[in-house]
């Protein structure tokens, strides 16, 4: 495809450039990981617990490295890339990934912040919605690696994180449906669905990137 070979042609002019690209992409996997340890250390121990304080400083530490990385890639996009009409492309989708881990620090941060009180009735739920945001994230990382690699399994991807943002979408409703039908303070139902939603808005954010990621695809393709 004419496309693949223009794209391919974008990064093959600095390797240095390439390896940012997919580190960056790393970061994202990496981050959701520590995301997922984050929880599951509240849960268990509280936000007073060294594990929660050790994988929320994690997944800061990987928001600066991915911050990091993607100034340096917008640098080198500009100021050395010859194909104009894939800079935007490439820089608007770096800008829209990194966002996927600032959501997530912001919601860890939350948590270390408010310390709302999780019933245990809804810890499985919890912890089933955070993993239909991983199977999201993953399968983005993948789209988001196939147009830089290899443009005919884009679509593929693309319909998998569709797929899955569904999943969470009803993971999200089951674990606040099981909120409401708690008998607990209204005011602490109303402080979990913040975060339960905040959870949700993160496989959303994927999909629209899994969006974006497509319709480049095929203009590359024209």
């Amino acid at each position: 495809m004419f496309g693949f070979s223009r794209l391919s042609s974008l990064l093959s002019k600095s390797s240095s450039t390439e390896t940012k690209v997919y580190l960056f992409l790393d970061q994202v996997t990496l981050s959701h990981h520590q995301f997922t340890l984050l929880w599951k250390s509240y849960l268990k121990y509280g936000a007073d617990s060294e594990q929660f304080t050790d994988a929320l400083a994690k997944l800061q530490a990987i928001e600066h490295q991915a911050d990091k990385l993607k100034r340096e890639i917008e640098q080198t996009l500009y100021r050395k890339t010859l194909i104009p009409d894939l800079r935007s492309d490439v820089a608007s989708l770096i800008e829209q990934t990194d966002r996927l881990i600032n959501r997530q620090e912001t919601v860890g941060l939350h948590l270390k912040i408010e310390r709302p009180a999780i019933p245990y009735e809804l810890h499985e739920d919890v912890l089933a919605q955070i993993a239909t945001i991983a199977d999201t994230i993953d399968h983005t990382i993948l789209c988001a690696k196939s147009y830089f690699t290899d443009l005919q399994r884009v679509q593929e991807y693309h319909q998998k994180v569709i797929a899955f943002e569904t999943d969470a979408d009803e993971a999200c409703t089951r674990v606040k449906t099981h909120l409401f039908n708690l008998d607990i303070p209204l005011m602490q139902k109303v402080q979990l669905r913040y975060f339960f939603d905040r959870i949700d808005r993160v496989a959303n954010l994927a999909e629209d990137i899994s969006d974006r990621i497509s319709i480049f695809t095929l203009k590359r393709a024209q």
